[in-house]
């Protein structure tokens, strides 16, 4: 039989996940491998089973103590014992003849008042009578409520691997998911070998499913054709299939046009028509990287049906990002030719000389008309001074929108190509309807506006698109409808189909009939009442207790009031002698790091590698390969640039291995196994609360080419933006890569909800750009508070519901706007939103695209917006009157940029290009610099927990928790994160190559 501690190894080291709030889950054994996982069961030379550090799977109750004793002979107690210990603990029956330890024989006869053998085996406890096992294993099972796995729950299970599968074509982690799901339901966990028969016979269903979908839809003969047009050369491209997958060089009308040959080369093979709704998101984006990932030759010597499945999944996917960039490219291009427009309108109104220049030209070229009579002549003239005197100045925006349509040809030049796309809307909508309209005109080759044209694109252009002169009105009129389509597109009010963040607000959403159907389950998922009064009544009861006390504080002086509300300054922390020494103590306590070495020390420990590299590395080489790939990936260097530090590897080998470990899942759980390695440890518990964390963005420097790299405003050069989110006990628990210079609260919130190595987070802060009303209020419908540090006094402002009453002391700082009859009649529209979040229908960032600032008018957003300023002003009033809790947030802020300064130590350059290009790529530089940065913290940490314990010891003191508190594990000063990396692998041989160094030491022996 197949060893159960070896099978159990790598299941303690799975990543494991908070259950949802609605799993009932029927023992702590699971969650007790979530708190453990990071030192999982090891497996000695002895082949003995290590038990683990907490005992509490071999504690018995009453009736199981019962059972026990019901047996003859002491050593079948003790046996039974043991197998109903090991089923609760590890949820599958020991079968393996290896040896029990002492200790937990020890434990066993402590827990039955019986005399524990010294030494003991299953195989001499069971060799007169092999059939005693198989009746123990049955009756520790069926104590528990086990039973082993039947047809009916096979069929289930395989049902619930193919849902699983379906909206995450992933295996990876799967194994890990059905161990777990299988004991929840008390079902006993077979072998490896037969659960990963399952997954492979669920994915080859699923692929089945796909493929025949996908070929009723397109045929045999079209996804042939498809598959061999990947492998030819297009143009002048080596390949189709890497013209396809390469992203835009630059932010330039050429790379727009080249997008635009993308897609109208994929519209020519029919990619964009009739793609099934069975194949989603997740597995387009699967087959597709998988397909990119492999050269189009090795694509030849591939099954028929995968070839064909990831051929037009790969087209799928070309054909949506393609759109996506081009939409994206769309909004920065029309942005920027009104910020060149805004930048001449200035240079004329801010130089006097350059006005009156155009004003004596204007007059010159009047004067030398000869065509004009006398009298046209002084019209002429007197109209040009009238303009100089007239008092009553243009605004600025309508010389940009004059000066926007001097530019003749540019917006023709953009539509002439954009109305080509599939534009749609769920409703009669003006930019839709402008679009016929100018396909129209440019059919006739027109360059006039009809003058029957009715379509409104908004006040500001309606004057010029109503004028007599019908030549400019058509300029005015391409120039407001992509104004219109930029806002449309954003607030997802105009979509296409073929677009994965320019969707319809049906496919963003979930369906209406599923929340009509499961309405009930939604809203108890989120802990929501149905009726917004419900909600909104004890709400408004805390607002009003909330204003009595900010009353009674500027009664006493605490709160300063007049127009704003004014606070004094925290003081600051005086200064502690015995602090500084005590942080003297334990630093100089800690060992010298080499960054190597710190990898290999906490890899050790958690395993780390094991989970990136999928099983246990055979070599050293392969374990090398691992590191290297994270380091590559981590910092700013690349691939030939660790080659040369590591000379063992070949830059050739490290790309493929980071390739293989550049799922941004894999490296993220990594970064989390470390993370929850460093909470274990008591000095973690004095650093702050559990529940508080603070997210910030920080900026990586990459090649000016990147198309999605912006200017950052600080540092003045392009950038990608680093979002993490940090714990009030340190450690990076999520991080996503951003654009900069856009809103950060729909990535704060994906990060709480998304994240999976922290407890519930109930309090976010944040600083202003990670705030918005509307944002706070869907945090609050997630179960968390945003809380902003606000930067500007005119959002200290307070806000209560229209004609409430208000204390006299706080009418000049409160607003009596809040409307609860709007609220209501959005609550169930809102809680919508809220939980397709949460299900992961769309996420919280492009959730606050759509409804957020670009919905401006739309009652979805002004009824999210007023409930925002409730939470706002509650949250506001605790910030005014609570010192503690404001000093909490201020600390737990400083704490997240104390982690970016660790980042930047060990990512100190830019991002490799070849690495900015691509979204999954640079997910793959977030997370593996946030693991790197949890191994030095994780590091730190250690080594300061065994100088505590050693302070501790000598003195006999107990050192005070609020001195350990200011006590920071980003120490840097002792570790060398440069230089050449030399790992040391023989010192950690044991836990990280335990069958090499097994079989080294066997040899050793025999030699």
């Amino acid at each position: 039989m197949e060893s159960s501690n070896r099978v159990l190894a790598p299941m303690l080291l799975a990543p494991m996940r908070r259950p949802s709030s609605g799993s009932n889950t029927p023992h702590l054994g699971w969650r007790h491998y979530a708190a453990h996982q990071v030192a999982p069961l090891r497996r000695p030379q002895n082949g003995s089973i290590v038990p683990p550090r907490d005992t509490m799977f071999f504690s018995f109750s009453a009736k199981e103590r019962a059972l026990i004793e019901a047996r003859r002979g002491d050593l079948y107690r003790l046996a039974v014992a043991l197998h109903i210990g090991f089923i609760r603990m590890s949820g599958r029956t020991l079968d393996a003849y290896k040896q029990v330890p002492k200790v937990l024989w020890n434990h066993l006869g402590a827990q039955l008042e019986l005399d524990p053998p010294d030494l003991g085996t299953l195989r001499t406890l069971y060799e007169t009578r092999a059939r005693t096992l198989i009746d123990h294993q049955v009756l520790a099972y069926q104590t528990l409520g086990f039973r082993p796995m039947v047809e009916h729950q096979r069929r289930y299970v395989m049902r619930w691997l193919k849902e699983r599968l379906t909206g995450r074509s992933e295996r990876g982690d799967l194994l890990y998911d059905l161990k777990r799901w299988l004991y929840e339901h008390r079902i006993l966990i077979a072998h490896d070998r037969m659960l990963r028969r399952l997954i492979t016979m669920a994915a080859h269903d699923v692929e089945e499913s796909l493929t025949e979908a996908i070929t009723c839809a397109f045929g045999d003969a079209t996804l042939n054709h498809w598959s061999r047009l990947l492998a030819q050369p297009d143009s002048d491209h080596g390949s189709l299939q890497r013209w396809l997958w390469a992203v835009p060089l630059r932010q330039s009308t050429h790379q727009m046009g080249d997008v635009f040959s993308k897609i109208d080369r994929l519209y020519e093979i029919g990619v964009h028509q009739g793609w099934p709704t069975i194949c989603n998101e997740a597995a387009v984006r699967h087959y597709a990287r998988r397909c990119a990932r492999r050269s189009p030759s090795i694509g030849k010597r591939m099954q028929q049906r995968s070839r064909k499945l990831e051929a037009a999944c790969f087209m799928r996917y070309a054909l949506c990002s393609a759109t996506d960039q081009l939409l994206s490219m769309l909004r920065r291009w029309i942005l920027k030719a009104a910020n060149d427009a805004m930048r001449e309108v200035e240079e004329v109104l801010l130089d006097p000389k350059a006005r009156l220049h155009e004003f004596a030209s204007a007059v010159k070229a009047v004067a030398l008309d000869t065509v004009l009579s006398r009298e046209e002549l002084s019209e002429r003239l007197c109209g040009l001074a009238d303009q100089v005197l007239d008092q009553r100045t243009p605004t600025r925006r309508s010389l940009i929108r004059a000066r926007l349509i001097e530019k003749r040809g540019k917006a023709r030049a953009m539509l002439a190509r954009l109305i080509r796309l599939p534009f749609e809307a769920q409703t009669v909508h003006p930019v839709i309807n402008a679009l016929e309209v100018l396909r129209g005109i440019y059919v006739r080759k027109s360059y006039t506006l009809p003058d029957g044209v009715v379509t409104r694109l908004g006040r500001a252009w309606r004057e010029a698109i109503d004028s007599y002169d019908r030549y400019k009105a058509l300029l005015a009129f391409e120039w407001a409808t992509l104004f219109a389509l930029r806002v449309s597109l954003r607030n997802g009010s105009v979509f296409i189909a073929h677009s994965f963040a320019f969707r319809s607000q049906a496919m963003l959403l979930i369906s209406p009939d599923e929340w009509k159907a499961k309405r009930n389950h939604f809203y108890g998922h989120l802990k929501l009442p149905q009726d917004p009064k419900e909600f909104l009544g004890p709400l408004i009861e805390h607002l009003d207790r909330s204003l009595i006390v900010l009353r009674d504080a500027t009664t006493r002086g605490e709160v300063h009031i007049d127009s704003a509300v004014h606070l004094d300054p925290l003081s600051a922390q005086p200064s502690n002698l015995a602090l500084e020494a005590l942080r003297r103590a334990i630093f100089s306590a800690c060992p010298h790091g080499q960054l190597p070495e710190i990898i290999l020390e906490i890899d050790s420990t958690t395993r780390f590698g094991w989970l990136l590299l999928g099983r246990a590395p055979r070599s050293r080489v392969e374990l090398l390969m691992v590191y290297a790939a994270v380091l590559a990936h981590g910092t700013s260097l690349t691939a030939a640039d660790i080659a040369r530090m590591v000379p063992e590897l070949a830059s050739a080998a490290i790309r493929q291995m980071m390739n293989r470990i550049a799922d941004e899942r894999k490296l993220r759980q990594a970064a989390d196994l470390v993370l929850r390695f460093m909470h274990r440890h008591p000095i973690a518990a004095h650093w702050g609360r559990a529940n508080l964390a603070s997210s910030d963005m920080m900026s990586l420097e990459t090649a000016r080419t990147v198309w999605e790299a912006r200017v950052d405003p600080r540092r003045r050069t392009k950038s990608i933006g680093m979002y993490t989110h940090v714990r009030d006990r340190w450690g990076i628990f999520y991080d996503q890569p951003i654009i900069l210079n856009e809103r950060q609260a729909g990535a704060a919130i994906e990060g709480v909800i998304r994240q999976s190595s922290a407890d519930d987070v109930a309090q976010l802060a944040v600083d202003t750009h990670g705030f918005t009303d509307y944002a706070m209020g869907l945090a609050r419908i997630l179960g968390f508070d945003l809380c902003p540090r606000l930067s500007h006094l005119r959002d200290r402002r307070l806000h209560v519901p229209q004609h409430h009453t208000v204390p006299a002391e706080l009418i000049t700082v409160t607003d009596r706007d809040v409307r609860m009859d709007l609220i209501e009649s959005i609550w169930d529209e809102f809680v919508r939103v809220a939980a397709s979040v949460q299900t992961g229908q769309c996420t919280a960032v492009q959730a606050l695209s759509r409804f957020g600032s670009a919905a401006r008018g739309q009652p979805i957003y002004d009824g999210g917006t007023h409930i925002g300023r409730l939470f706002r002003t509650i949250f506001l009033i605790d910030y005014f009157t609570n010192p503690v809790f404001r000093a909490e947030l201020q600390h737990v802020l400083n704490r997240g940029e104390a982690v970016h300064t660790v980042q930047r130590a060990i990512h100190s350059g830019k991002i490799p290009l070849e690495l900015a290009k691509h979204h999954d790529s640079l997910a793959a530089v977030s997370s593996a610099l946030a693991l790197l940065s949890n191994v030095v913290m994780a590091w730190n940490t250690m080594h300061m927990q065994r100088a505590v314990d050693q302070i501790e010891a000598i003195s006999g003191e107990t050192v005070q928790a609020g001195d350990l508190r200011r006590i920071a594990p980003t120490h840097l000063e002792s570790i060398n994160l440069r230089g050449t990396f030399d790992f040391p692998i023989e010192r950690y041989a044991r836990h990280l190559l335990p069958s090499v160094s097994e079989l080294n030491e066997k040899q050793q022996r025999l030699a």
